[in-house]
């Protein structure tokens, strides 16, 4: 009978740090901080075992006798070189698969661990993790990885820092095939949960002297207990890692420009980081230009060595402070209603490209490219406002999403027919006019169904909102600071909110929908929904009385728990409405065009499903299979079913080259990993047929690094393909004793 795999928790730990040593065992809510660990991760479905690593010198024997103490094993090794401490703990229990986590994470979360090892299992992966880039708090990181290719990193690996930190080696290594979970993103991955400084410390005390601890909570109710209680997060915050790009001088500069407060919320500068967050992830260096007022709304949600605080009123002053600050900037973003067209004009000498993110259309603007998700605008609206010198982005097309709703797009089931059973309840973390008792009074008028309420901790109503949940145990929670929104309403039946920008993350998860407006600027995305076929609506609050709204919310749930064909549907025509590429269709269309030999230029956009027999057909092409790293051509299913999986990637980037609006060739970034957060990518390029020798290639090349400055690129051509050898050479790509050509802008700058 074959022997079951082991899986294997293993844990760094010594008394020894620079920084606060003993730290492991300093005590806090009654344990020591390696007890909390090891009680976590014992709840580690996915896992076997907890193994403690710690050195065989003699200062660690208490951290051994701790460990035991605490109900996991011992293995003790080299106080250097960790990798080959992993490599022993392993061969100890004959581990199959390890999952490595650090001692000085007392709030590790089981659940991440078991997502983790899950995630590397589905896919195969020698390598799966949750930071790459890191998208969750940090000190919930974990990494799993097979032990063959522990084996390999520990027998091949012999750069110090490879040693000490056990898996730089793994994440970089082409030929390792690696996965990473993508987390929730902004504002949640910018909590500081790991134990390093003294104020770590304080931190984790306050918290476990003040947090309920029974259950033990997951890291979502730590986060909305934080979210209750900001002053905890004050101890440690000048600790909080910041961008590695923060520090790149010649990384590309993006500045953002939006407002944040308790009138509006935090909608401004959530749309902003989500495309900060991508072009970070490409290398970009990224700025946030907003007032004290909105700083101090945001408080430790800002990125560190982001912020520029404004003080000045006049736009020609505030677009000094700017360029003060940041230098010239490649991209300037305004999101921002109380801005006009002076302080574009003004920041004209200091910007490249100007982009508005707008919902209105109601005001002159100087911009280079307009963003509105809203649908049935079109560019004949702002070519007055524009001047008709605004390239256009207009439609859910370019809903500015988090890449958690992509990635859970990507592996979602297809909408149930069943009964509705949970609801969903979600108005924004603001929700002025209490939308959310409202629908709370309306599910739990009917006995089957159970509901999520979702608020910001400020929210006006939270306190009602939880009083009446309180009268029905077991049917109703209260979730506040949700950092998973994709998750909640993955898991949901129907939503029932409003119809802002969070019209779209639904759309794009195929959730059916009943909306309740409560701003009139909501009303044309209510329209559309309605339209397509993709929600119901109940009525606006903002002119019609609640008890109205109420009745014909109710009616609406019974109908649809009475016809689920039509709820179905609902989440059927949703699905269509918004897929959720929204940011990477926007940079992409950032990306500056490429001048050609016949005085044209290339351009890029995101290749899209529509484009299938193009690139089935160019890639049938016997120039195209002559040098094709796999001969065979696809067939059309091999190809469609190819294809879908590229286009739902929430990482790869697959970009067609156009010149004068037709099709000319691609560029490819398959994800390949991060090494020290920047991101390594395989390209891949292709000329479509009848375009050879107007310098494609080489234009798509620069195109592509224009888009992922930092990127790490590797291509693989076959030794016989002399033109796209000297393709690549002629692009400063190297190649490389593992038989790749490298283009890697870090390394260059180390030489």
């Amino acid at each position: 009978m074959p022997r079951k795999p082991v899986t294997a928790i293993i844990v760094q730990a010594r008394l020894g740090s620079s920084r606060l040593p003993g730290k492991i065992l300093q005590k806090i809510g009654g344990r020591t901080v390696l007890e909390h660990d090891i009680a976590r991760l014992k709840s580690v479905r996915g896992a076997d075992l907890v193994v403690i690593a710690t050195t065989d010198k003699d200062s660690d024997t208490v951290v051994a006798d701790a460990a035991t103490a605490a109900g996991a094993l011992v293995f003790r090794g080299d106080e250097t070189d960790v990798l080959a401490r992993y490599l022993g703990a392993a061969r100890m229990v004959d581990a199959d698969v390890v999952m490595r986590v650090t001692s000085d994470c007392p709030l590790i979360d089981s659940a991440i661990c078991d997502a983790v090892l899950a995630l590397r299992a589905a896919t195969g992966a020698d390598y799966a993790a949750n930071n790459m880039p890191r998208l969750f708090p940090h000190g919930l990181d974990c990494e799993a990885f097979t032990r063959a290719a522990l084996e390999r990193a520990a027998n091949e690996a012999t750069d110090a820092y490879d040693r000490e930190h056990v898996t730089p080696w793994l994440r970089r290594m082409p030929g390792l095939t690696r996965a990473n979970l993508t987390g929730p993103g902004w504002p949640a991955n910018q909590q500081r949960w790991t134990l390093d400084f003294p104020e770590d410390l304080t931190f984790f005390a306050d918290l476990f002297a003040e947090m309920p601890l029974d259950p033990v909570p997951d890291w979502q109710a730590v986060l909305s207990y934080l979210g209750q209680h900001p002053q905890l997060v004050q101890a440690n915050a000048r600790h909080r890692a910041g961008s590695p790009m923060a520090s790149d001088a010649d990384a590309p500069v993006a500045v953002f420009r939006f407002e944040a407060n308790a009138r509006i919320g935090s909608g401004h500068a959530m749309r902003c980081n989500t495309l900060q967050a991508r072009l970070e992830a490409l290398g970009w260096r990224c700025y946030w230009a907003i007032d004290s007022a909105s700083a101090q709304f945001l408080a430790a949600s800002v990125p560190p060595g982001a912020l520029i605080e404004l003080h000045s009123v006049g736009p020609a002053e505030t677009a000094g402070e700017i360029a003060a600050a940041a230098g010239s900037c490649d991209l300037l973003v305004i999101d921002h209603y109380g801005i006009d067209v002076a302080f574009a004009a003004a920041m004209r000498p200091y910007a490249n490209r100007i982009v508005y993110i707008d919902d209105l259309a109601d005001r002159q603007i100087d911009a280079d490219v307009v963003i509105n998700s809203t649908p049935n605008f079109t560019p004949r609206q702002y070519a007055p406002l524009t001047r008709g010198m605004a390239r256009c982005l207009l439609g859910p097309d370019f809903a500015l999403l988090r890449q958690q709703f992509l990635a859970t797009r990507a592996k979602r089931p297809q909408p149930s027919t069943g009964a509705i059973s949970k609801v969903l309840i979600a108005f924004g973390g603001v929700d002025p006019l209490d939308g959310s008792s409202l629908a709370l009074e309306a599910v739990m008028a009917r006995p089957s169904l159970t509901a999520t309420v979702v608020l910001g901790s400020g929210a006006p109503y939270l306190g009602h909102v939880t009083h009446l949940a309180a009268a029905h145990p077991g049917r109703v929670r209260v979730l506040t600071d949700l950092a998973d929104m994709a998750g909640c309403l993955a898991a949901a039946d129907l939503v029932i909110g409003a119809p802002g920008t969070s019209t779209w993350e639904r759309c794009s998860l195929g959730l059916p929908s009943i909306l309740i407006g409560i701003a009139d600027n909501q009303r044309a995305n209510a329209a559309i929904v309605k339209e397509r076929g993709a929600g119901l609506i109940a009525g606006f609050l903002t002119d019609t009385a609640r008890p109205i709204v109420a009745e014909e919310l109710g009616r609406q749930i019974d109908r649809l728990m009475a016809e689920p064909a039509l709820l179905s549907g609902l989440g059927e025509a949703a699905a269509t409405l918004c897929d959720g590429r929204g940011v990477q269709r926007v940079i992409a269309a950032l990306v500056q065009r490429q001048e050609l030999k016949n005085g044209l230029s290339l351009e890029l956009r995101l290749a899209e499903a529509t484009d299938e027999q193009s690139l089935l057909d160019w890639q049938s092409a016997p120039e195209t299979r002559r040098y094709a790293l796999t001969p065979k051509i696809p067939t059309p299913a091999e190809h469609h079913d190819w294809l879908q999986k590229k286009l739902a990637s929430d990482r790869d980037w697959f970009l067609i080259g156009e010149v004068a609006g037709a099709p000319v060739g691609f560029v490819r970034l398959d994800w390949m990993g991060e090494d020290k957060g920047r991101p390594q990518y395989l390209i891949s390029i292709a000329t479509a047929p009848g375009h050879y020798g107007k310098g494609i290639g080489s234009a798509l090349l620069k195109a592509a690094r224009n888009l992922a400055p930092g990127g790490h690129f590797y291509a693989k051509v076959l030794a016989e393909n002399v033109a796209s050898m000297a393709l690549f050479t002629s692009a400063d790509y190297v190649l490389a004793a593992d038989g790749y050509f490298h283009s890697d802008p870090a390394r260059r700058k180390e030489a």
